[in-house]
């Protein structure tokens, strides 16, 4: 049995609800399956039932799970979906754990290249200004998930660190360039997969797949700092955004 860790950073429903989303993605627990009572859930953790209620708010914000009074709690019926709060970014190795995923990240190239046009617009660089293109893909559970590229337009001193216990993209980029991320601006697509995305995810050249674009800025949202493209193979996770009435 999985045992919570009270001595760790990481609060104790986060580790609850990090056990649970690995079951479920797991197969575990399927669609529409019941989860066990928070009463249970209390006794297999010996944890408080506050804990618990906290871990199953934060799945079922998230649309994994339905909690209905009086039937229990439920897997939810698209628990793959992704719930992707409007105020809040995450780097690509966070969106996958927070989907259950174990993610892992492989280093395709490293090059100094003339960015396309939209990198070259979104970084605002005049032509012909070269910058280093890093392409990865990040795999969830060993399969491939993200097809990724980025643009970093600074000498590139070291490489970064993306495993789950690292510092993180937004961190490398602070520390590399003497300026702080302080927001990004996503843009989503849908576009066809061809090239090296159609084969990374082994699906047709022409398939739709998401392809999210983020410009990473500092205070003044003026001055970007690095630029990304993110194909997402949805064959593994899709997208829902909650949004709150006005």
């Amino acid at each position: 049995m999985i045992l919570l860790d009270p001595h760790s950073f990481v609060p104790l429903y986060h580790q609850l609800a990090q056990i649970l989303r690995e079951q479920i993605h797991s197969g575990k627990f399927t669609s529409g399956a019941e989860l066990p009572s928070e009463r249970e859930l209390m006794q297999q953790y010996q944890i408080s039932r506050n804990t618990v209620r906290q871990a199953l708010d934060l799945l079922d914000r998230e649309g994994l799970i339905k909690r209905t009074l009086g039937s229990g709690t439920r897997v939810s019926s698209f628990p793959s979906t992704f719930q992707y709060h409007l105020d809040t970014f995450y780097e690509n190795r966070d969106l996958l754990l927070r989907a259950g995923f174990t993610p892992t990240v492989r280093l395709v190239s490293t090059l100094l290249l003339l960015p396309p046009e939209v990198a070259r617009t979104a970084l605002a660089l005049p032509q012909g200004q070269m910058v280093t293109v890093k392409t990865m893909i990040f795999h969830a559970d060993d399969r491939p998930a993200m097809y990724t590229q980025d643009f970093l337009p600074f000498e590139v001193k070291e490489e970064y660190d993306l495993s789950p216990q690292g510092p993180g993209f937004m961190k490398y980029l602070d520390a590399q360039t003497d300026r702080h991320v302080d927001y990004v601006t996503v843009d989503l697509a849908s576009v066809e997969a061809v090239g090296e995305v159609a084969a990374t995810f082994k699906c047709a050249p022409g398939a739709p797949v998401l392809l999210m674009k983020e410009t990473f800025l500092d205070e003044s949202q003026q001055n970007p700092i690095a630029f990304s493209m993110n194909y997402f193979n949805n064959q593994l996770m899709d997208f829902r955004l909650l949004m709150r009435r006005g």
